[in-house]
């Protein structure tokens, strides 16, 4: 048995990525991780001009590797010019990561009312709020994966696998030699879904638009995993527990154990370096996957994961 294994198994180098809400936080973080480990492209979208140009300046690549583009995920004619500008500059993605997300109504309050009119009150707050919730944290992740499918279907041509749907029971999907390409590189598109340990979490730690929406994600995300398998395009899911970002800053730092077993929240480099694993040739079988990156967190509350 010829046990060959490359140095570079956890590297995006080569790859064209798109990173939603890649301006801050975890999306920021994935974005300055993918282009230090030698993306050609790392395209970041997001609604803000200002915090998109900063998140370039802060991830200090070489010059046009990190792209910023205006793009609200809720859109569809945004998400289509973006789209449009990816095709025209380059004509492929490898990894599209929909990692865009919002809170949406805080309901945390539930959890130490008092009376039956106190509870109900809370629940019903703010309910015009679940809709943009739901259609930013899943709704989106249904329209830029199908948004971008031509994209991701060019990146498995230009690595010379055939294209098409294959039937079932038949012959595997063929890779044909391409001159400077990697022949023992058998990886094929993917779209990375971040969702949130709140997606199997049954207690109420944000809202319950959030948990909702995030399982909603989950869900579409296997579903992709099946109906795009024979199309030769895989889906997998991060499910990250408490990292810094917008939504966690007014979370504390450390934790007692029986929270999180850890004692602290994630660092960048831990969910970084888990996306580097996915997007490397180490994650090239994974399909339908969900990884959870939280310390520990589920395995300390009432969960269904």
């Amino acid at each position: 048995m010829d046990i060959n294994i490359s140095a570079d198994v956890f590297s995006a180098k080569g790859l064209v990525t798109v990173v939603t809400g890649g301006g801050s936080g975890i999306g920021l973080a994935i974005a300055a991780a993918l282009a230090k480990s030698g993306a050609t492209k790392v395209y970041i979208l997001g609604r803000r001009v200002e915090t998109l140009n900063e998140a370039v300046k802060s991830i200090a690549a070489s010059e046009g590797v990190v792209v910023p583009i205006i793009c609200d995920v809720s859109n569809p004619f945004t998400i289509n010019t973006a789209v449009e500008q990816i095709h025209n500059e380059i004509g492929y993605v490898d990894v599209l990561i929909n990692n865009a997300g919002v809170s949406g109504p805080d309901h945390r309050g539930v959890n130490t009312a008092n009376s039956i009119s106190e509870l109900q009150d809370i629940m019903l707050s703010n309910w015009p709020g679940w809709a943009t919730t739901f259609a930013i944290n899943t709704t989106s992740v249904v329209g830029l994966s199908a948004s971008f499918l031509p994209l991701l279907d060019a990146a498995n041509a230009r690595r010379g696998w055939a294209t098409g749907k294959l039937e079932p029971g038949g012959q595997p999907r063929v890779k044909n030699e391409v001159e400077g390409m990697d022949s023992s590189d058998v990886r094929t598109s993917q779209i990375i879904t971040i969702a949130s340990i709140a997606a199997f979490n049954r207690f109420v730690t944000a809202g319950f638009a959030y948990g909702a929406s995030k399982a909603g994600a989950v869900q579409l995300a296997k579903i992709l995993a099946t109906l795009l398998g024979p199309w030769g395009i895989r889906s997998n899911v991060v499910a990250p527990g408490i990292f810094p970002s917008e939504m966690t800053a007014g979370a504390p730092k450390a934790f007692p154990c029986d929270k999180i077993p850890a004692g602290r929240q994630g660092n960048f480099e831990e969910i970084s370096g888990t996306i580097l694993y996915m997007v490397g040739k180490a994650g090239g079988y994974l399909n339908g996957n969900v990884q959870v990156v939280d310390g520990g967190r589920l395995g300390q509350m009432p969960a269904t994961y």
